[in-house]
């Protein structure tokens, strides 16, 4: 029977980005990392960062599960429709019940203190933790279980950029992208665990 992994590269490497930041996060004032990263920026990174972001919507996941529905691979869209749901509960309990006044950076923070990228609507509540953030972790993790190590790590890169960009655009603190990154990687792992065990009921049945 085939067992279902998370590639590992893309493990190792969102590991370590998520133990990177968390100690950061840790070490210095949270408002503090946020004016000192966002006085870093150019003209290429603010239209880069605009568009990446959205490499971590939810709505990934939409045309993925509609792909394999297509196909009749309905164990794989059962997957990925499960890690889905699963996302929009743990992103939308922590920051409704959890964690409900978490300010965003411009609420903290204040537009005059902050360089805001034109055209993107800045959020000011419910900071913590970063839904995008959780949301690419989650998809891409998942998406990484079917291709080889070099994909996975290609896959993580984005994950870790839609992660920076939410810190770019002003959107989340470092600490809500650390908090996302974990919830993400988790929510795969329990994911898989689904798809195993639909595997193994499947091999049953035959």
């Amino acid at each position: 029977m085939k067992t279902y992994r998370i590639s590992r590269p893309f493990l190792l490497i969102a590991t370590s980005f998520f133990l990177i930041t968390t100690l950061i996060s840790l070490a210095f004032d949270k408002t503090q990392i946020h004016i000192t990263i966002n006085s870093y920026h150019h003209p290429f990174a603010d239209y880069f960062f605009k568009y990446v972001t959205y490499l971590g919507d939810g709505f990934l996941f939409v045309p993925v599960i509609v792909y394999f529905t297509y196909l009749k691979n309905f164990k794989k869209s059962l997957f990925f429709s499960f890690v889905a749901v699963l996302t929009l509960l743990v992103t939308g309990l922590s920051k409704s019940l959890i964690f409900p006044n978490i300010d965003r950076p411009l609420s903290v923070i204040g537009a005059e203190h902050l360089h805001l990228v034109e055209g993107v609507k800045i959020h000011t509540k419910y900071s913590f933790p970063s839904g995008h953030t959780t949301a690419a972790f989650a998809f891409w993790a998942s998406l990484s279980v079917f291709f080889d190590r070099r994909t996975g790590i290609l896959f993580c890169a984005i994950a870790i950029l839609v992660a920076l960009s939410r810190v770019y655009l002003s959107q989340h603190f470092l600490v809500d992208v650390a908090a996302g990154t974990f919830l993400g990687i988790l929510i795969a792992l329990f994911g898989i665990r689904f798809l195993n065990f639909l595997n193994k009921k499947n091999e049953k049945t035959y």
